[in-house]
Formats: C-alpha cells, structure tokens, sequence
C-alpha cells in the first residue's frame, strides 16, 4: 500500500512535474526533503555558477520521497543532489530501520540514474525541546535525531558517490539543544540558522 500525500502536498508534487517539463534550464544542483528545505531561501545564501532547484514539501517523510522520487529529481547534467529528510519520520513513530532503508533506496534510484552526480545526505537538524515548544516538536528528541544521524553517517560511508555532511552539531546551543537564535518554533529555522545551514552546504559547492 502506497504511502498517502496530503492534498497540499498533491498540489505541489503536481507543480514539481509541471515545472520539471517546462524548465528552461539544465538544474545543476537539486535540494530535497521536508519543510526545512522547502523554505531553505537557497538562491539568497547560496553562490553557485550552477543552476539550483527547490524540491522540497513540506511535510514530507522518506517513505513519500521514495515513492515520489520521479517530481523531484530530473535534467540530465545534475552536478549535485542535496537531500535533508527524516525528521518527520521521527514525528511520526517510523522506525529507524524503515527510514534508513527508505533513504538508501532514494539514494540507490538516484546513483542508478546519475552515476556522476555527487549526493550529499545532510544530517537531520536538532530541535528545542522547551516546553514553550513542545506542541510543534511533538515526540521528537535530539536523542533520535542523533541516533538516526548516526545511521545517515554509516549509510553515506558505503557509497563513494555520497557525502555526509554535519550541520546538526553547528546549529546547537551551550546545552545541547536547537538555539534559540536559530530557530522560530524549536523545529523550522530562522534566517540565521539556513545562515549557519548554507555555509556548511557552500563548501561542497
């Protein structure tokens, strides 16, 4: 049984085909994954001769990515794919191992279909777990984004077409958790968190 989009997430796969088919433009680098990267400004932080491309929906878990992989990756002269994905996962209750193999299959469809394009599986971010924040972060933890971090680590380590790359340990603050300068609501970033994300992706552009 296939996994379930939202109507509005319907609405944006259907936008990401459309727009896929009518592209003017060869994409160079593609951004996927859930809300962070949806609202990731990528064109205001990030310096590329290379053409970049938004694909990320909000809500979304690896197991929709997975299945809907088609609307979000297309072009021929892809130069680097950047995937951060699984927090909604961890929201949700999926277990570790199920994300895991979720991810490496994504990975998997993508090496199959560009051999020479780089991938980079960025780590999933922290979180605050304040109890001003605890209805947005729901049942998350650092303490399973870590451990999942930890098998996105292994993961990229068995393929040398993926990179792993650390932004969770630079978004902290003095106590372990999402800093309060970084976020607006202790899961999505704010302006000088996606700072502190695009200078980790800028070194591998």
């Amino acid at each position: 049984m296939l996994p379930q989009l939202t109507k509005e997430q319907e609405n944006i796969l259907m936008t990401y085909r459309k727009l896929n088919q009518a592209s003017l433009k060869e994409p160079g680098l593609i951004f996927l994954g859930d809300s962070i990267v949806e609202y990731f400004p990528i064109h205001e932080l990030l310096q590329s001769p290379k053409y970049m491309v938004n694909r990320g929906v909000r809500g979304y878990r690896t197991d929709l990515l997975r299945t809907h992989l088609d609307a979000h990756v297309f072009g021929t002269a892809v130069d680097q794919i950047f995937l951060l994905i699984g927090t909604n996962d961890i929201g949700k209750e999926i277990p570790q191992k199920e994300t895991s193999d979720n991810v490496e299959a994504v990975l998997q469809a993508i090496m199959r279909d560009f051999p020479l394009t780089k991938i980079n599986l960025i780590s999933v971010l922290p979180v605050s777990q304040e109890e001003r924040y605890k209805q947005k972060v729901s049942i998350r933890s650092n303490e399973k984004i870590q451990a999942l971090n930890q098998a996105y680590r292994e993961l990229a380590q068995v393929y040398h077409q993926v990179g792993y790359v650390d932004v969770y340990s630079s978004l902290l603050d003095e106590v372990g958790q999402l800093a309060e300068a970084y976020t607006t609501d202790g899961l999505h970033l704010s302006v000088a968190g996606y700072r502190i994300l695009a200078q980790a992706l800028q070194e591998t552009l």
